[in-house]
């Protein structure tokens, strides 16, 4: 794991602003600039090998690897890049609002719907690292350098969102690779095992102990680890879940209220409504006319 004082954020409600992108390639020894930037920089090797030190801690950046450097931190080389290396660099800048406390949790699951709680939270980078998409990477960084040189209206914001999708897309392989098993191990596993369950009992009540079952593990173990990883309750989650499923039912079935939460295995309409609320923000009745349905 990097030293989280090393480490670059990004926040789900505010994309980051691209600076300048380019690409280069050393003929000769290369000793990376010192300098202290404030802004912060993605470096992606396409061949050879980069050396560069950020804050004493000494990198080497190989064949289809990446690294972010942090604004604000001191960083330069010794000549220690071999010959012939070439890069991609992206220099942009990472913004918050300082209004905002942002959570260290991703949400799960996500509601589908705006909520601005939503959108309030911080993931970390992978700070150094490479995995098989990485053999994607120099691809995206040549057509997006391209589009970057093609003046165009809303150039700059359009690059931007696109280095944000490209950021988004290395977090994911990364932290959550597509064997399923997160870089946390086992304790991340559990999550999507405790979420595949939830999701297949969305529409009864949540009992703890067939959960336990299921898994063969202590519930209490289960709920902390699961509360740890993911900053909500397993039955925050079983709930927001159940709420998806309404969501759905109301949108493409002629199902009134009740039925919903008849569907849903809740025996009281009224207090399925206050659930619906207390989670949306909105009674499932106000809720459904920002639908689009035929009749």
């Amino acid at each position: 794991m990097p030293d989280i004082d090393n480490a670059v954020y990004l926040t789900a409600d505010r994309m980051p602003l691209v600076r300048d992108i380019g690409w280069n390639r050393t003929a000769s020894a290369y000793t990376h600039p010192d300098r202290l930037l404030d802004y912060d920089v993605f470096l992606f090797v396409t061949k050879g090998s980069m050396q560069v030190i950020e804050d004493e801690t000494e990198y080497f950046v190989g064949e289809k690897e990446h690294l972010f450097l942090k604004s604000g931190l001191r960083h330069w080389g010794l000549p220690g890049t071999e010959p012939g290396t070439s890069w991609y660099w992206i220099h942009f800048r990472s913004v918050a609002d300082d209004k905002i406390t942002y959570k260290e949790h991703l949400p799960i699951p996500e509601l589908g719907l705006y909520d601005p709680r939503h959108y309030e939270y911080r993931f970390m980078l992978p700070k150094h690292g490479t995995s098989p998409f990485h053999n994607t990477l120099e691809n995206r960084l040549m057509k997006l350098l391209d589009e970057y040189h093609l003046p165009q209206g809303h150039g700059m914001t359009r690059i931007s969102m696109q280095a944000c999708g490209l950021f988004l897309d290395l977090h994911q392989a990364i932290i959550q690779p597509e064997s399923g098993q997160s870089a946390g191990g086992k304790r991340d596993m559990l999550v999507g095992k405790v979420m595949s369950y939830l999701s297949l009992h969305a529409d009864k009540d949540f009992e703890s102990e067939r959960l336990s079952s299921h898994l063969s593990l202590n519930y209490s173990y289960l709920s902390a680890t699961f509360k740890k990883l993911t900053g909500q309750s397993v039955i925050e989650a079983h709930t927001k879940l159940r709420m998806n499923k309404a969501i759905d039912l109301m949108r493409n079935t002629p199902m009134n209220v009740a039925e919903v939460s008849e569907r849903l295995g809740y025996k009281n309409p009224y207090y399925f409504s206050r659930v619906f609320k207390k989670v949306l923000g909105e009674a499932p009745s106000t809720y459904s006319r920002h639908f689009y349905r035929s009749d």
